[in-house]
């Protein structure tokens, strides 16, 4: 073994003997380059060859070289601070130097040169180290390490592999010419150091490095286990593990036999397929080999199939790893469960396929089952008219969510008067052909023969519909070549522009108020059927054919609105009431979509009400309604003022 020749000093600043107080900074800093660089101390005075040496000053990150008497140059060193207030240090060379100035070069050529002189200290020794017998650099954990020298007392811990620290307290012997120690669990190969357990310790590090037997595996059993279980995990110097981690999940309950060659461990919940790694105290990790987890297996539905709303029991084994469940289409939640049952309510969203049992190391197993359908024993009448009443007889009816009929636009019936043995409903009047489609409320559908639908002769409309009183509006639907007379409420509709079996277009008569109402249609034999609503919008009056500008001149499109009587009107109480404005009345302002601008509402005394805006040029129609705080404000000072600017109005209207 290579022998040292080390010393250990203090690095209290006030004991090193390095003070430079009595030295002035010109004495100290001859960087004639303008850096700012200048020491201030070095120490500790003496130093250990082999030791760390420590400079403070200002900017000492800048230096390039550092020269100690007698030694090569030393260009690396570890900056410690830097800045205004730096320090440095520098690994002090075992050999060749001498006692002298010390001398400090900058990057730029400059020169500072120490005041005091550099010493060294010689008295402590180390001359070998080995594991039971000498020249043995290997060793296990709570074996003896024996570490030779002089004046070894000075020495007070032991650093192994950057671990924690072994106190002297720790020493099994410690006297100036031995220490010995038992290897701590921490250690592993590697050099290790002596120190002297300074605020700014001092270290010396071996050349040799220090040979750690790592524990070994022989044995991993079994290989296929459940969680919870455990596995016995066999080998030599397992004492020195301190945890154990599996693909998934670290161990948390294991025990290690008292002569270290065996390992009893529980397999957490959360662990999966993989390797298990023992990992040493000092953090070395080990492979142990790999396990297989368990999951249920023989596992069967019951009843199958099963009813939503219905429990179900699944029984298998290992069914105690299960933590969730879930259903085709629903989440599920476990009613109770132990190692060889569960149980779960079907959800009503549950549809056909597999229940998924999770684990909770993330893997999953499938069991199958089946739904109950809902069965038709029986028709009220097999061959009916759309528009009749139906009763349908059978089976976990109760499942069934509407039912669809054929005919255009698949008519269906959502509101049913339902049993788990019957529905009854009535066929909409759209509906025609052979067969029903049940929707359940697992949004599954089940098909049904057995019953053929009739064409209505009951006149039907396919939506409700909207027009402007006075004017002509169109409907479609069907069987109107058996419609007399159409009249909305009680308001007969007189004028008829087309009409064919599946469609009629008519005006809605100008005595009609607006609102909405129900549009009847009376067949021959006197039947009056309400076919939809029809929703009869007042028209829209031109402000043009009411009102002038106020220079009085008379308003054209396109116009322009402005800030002056040239471009700006009133509406007179007079003219509100001609026009029929009231609360629900609306106005528009149409434009050409690219026209940006204002319109400013008021009210007779000027007072602004709000203002229609449009800054981007998005818009083809400015809209106010009339609503009461509208009104209520208009009627402050009977008449409303509309000013503003903004081009290219196309039309402006009140709707009453």
């Amino acid at each position: 073994m290579k022998k040292y020749y080390n010393t250990f000093i203090m690095l209290v600043i006030a004991l090193m003997g390095l003070s430079l107080a009595g030295c002035s900074n010109d004495d100290l800093n001859t960087d004639q380059f303008g850096n700012d660089i200048s020491l201030l101390s070095f120490g500790p005075c003496p130093v250990l060859r082999g030791g760390t040496l420590h400079f403070m000053g200002s900017n000492l990150d800048q230096i390039s070289e550092i020269d100690l008497p007698g030694a090569d140059p030393i260009t690396q060193y570890e900056v410690l601070k830097s800045g205004r207030e730096s320090e440095i240090t520098i690994q002090v060379p075992a050999e060749k130097c001498t006692t002298g100035t010390v001398t400090l070069k900058t990057a730029k050529g400059g020169v500072i040169t120490s005041v005091t002189p550099i010493t060294y200290r010689e008295d402590i020794k180390l001359t070998e180290f080995y594991v039971g017998t000498e020249k043995n650099y290997t060793g296990s954990v709570g074996q003896t390490l024996t570490i030779k020298g002089d004046y070894l007392n000075l020495i007070h811990g032991i650093i192994f592999a950057d671990k924690d620290t072994v106190n002297e307290k720790q020493f099994t012997s410690h006297d100036r010419y031995t220490i010995t120690v038992a290897i701590p669990k921490e250690a592993k190969t590697g050099t290790f150091k002596l120190t002297d357990l300074a605020a700014s310790p001092n270290e010396i590090e071996t050349s040799e490095a220090l040979v750690i037997n790592l524990p070994t595996v022989s044995s991993l059993a079994p290989e296929t286990i459940k969680a919870g279980n455990n596995i016995t995990i066999a080998g030599e110097s397992l004492d020195q593990i301190a945890s154990i981690e599996f693909t998934g999940a670290p161990a948390e309950k294991f025990t290690i036999a008292q002569d270290g060659k065996s390992i009893s461990v529980t397999v957490p919940s959360k662990a999966t397929d993989g390797e298990v790694n023992l990992v040493t105290s000092s953090g070395v990790k080990i492979p142990a080999g790999s396990i297989k987890t368990v999951v249920p297996t023989e596992l069967v539905a019951a009843p199958n199939p099963v009813k939503n709303g219905a429990d179900v029991t699944i029984t298998g084994k290992d069914l105690d790893l299960v933590t969730g469940i879930a259903f085709p289409n629903a989440a599920g939640s476990i009613k109770s469960s132990n190692a060889t049952t569960i149980v779960a309510t079907v959800p009503e969203a549950a549809q056909n396929g597999d229940i998924t049992l999770s684990l909770a190391n993330g893997k999953n197993v499938t069991v199958a089952y089946k739904l109950v359908a809902p069965v038709v024993t029986e028709f009220s009448q097999t061959s009916i008219i759309a528009g009749n009443a139906l009763v349908i007889k059978g089976t976990n009816l109760d499942l069934v969510a509407s039912v669809v009929f054929p005919g255009d636009g698949s008519p269906t019936v959502t509101t049913l008067t339902q049993t788990e043995t019957a529905i009854g409903l009535t066929i909409p009047e759209a509906a025609e052909g052979t067969g029903i489609k049940f929707v359940l409320k697992n949004g599954e559908t089940v098909n049904v023969t057995g019953i053929t639908i009739n064409a209505s002769s009951t006149p039907a409309v396919s939506a409700d519909i909207k027009g402007t009183i006075g004017e002509y509006v169109t409907i479609n639907g069907k069987n109107f070549n058996n419609v007399e007379t159409v009249s909305i409420d009680d308001t007969k509709v007189i004028k008829f522009s087309a009409r064919t079996n599946t469609s009629m277009t008519f005006q809605i008569p100008a005595t009609v108020a607006a609102g909405t109402y129900d549009l009847k249609m009376v067949t021959p034999d006197g039947t009056s059927t309400v076919v939809c609503k029809i929703t009869a919008a007042s028209p829209e009056l031109d402000v043009a054919d009411y009102v002038k500008n106020m220079n009085g001149t008379a308003i054209a499109y396109p116009y322009t609105m402005t800030w002056g009587d040239d471009g700006r009107f009133t509406i007179t109480q007079d003219v509100m009431t001609k026009m029929g404005i009231k609360v629900g009345s609306v106005l528009r302002f149409y434009k050409k979509t690219t026209t940006k601008g204002q319109v400013q509402i008021n009210n007779g005394a000027w007072k602004p009400y709000t203002t229609l805006t449009d800054w981007n040029g998005t818009e083809s129609v400015l809209t106010l309604t009339i609503d009461k705080t509208c009104m209520d404000f208009i009627n402050q000072s009977p008449s409303i003022v509309i000013q503003g600017g903004l081009d290219d109005i196309t039309k402006m209207t009140v709707q009453p």
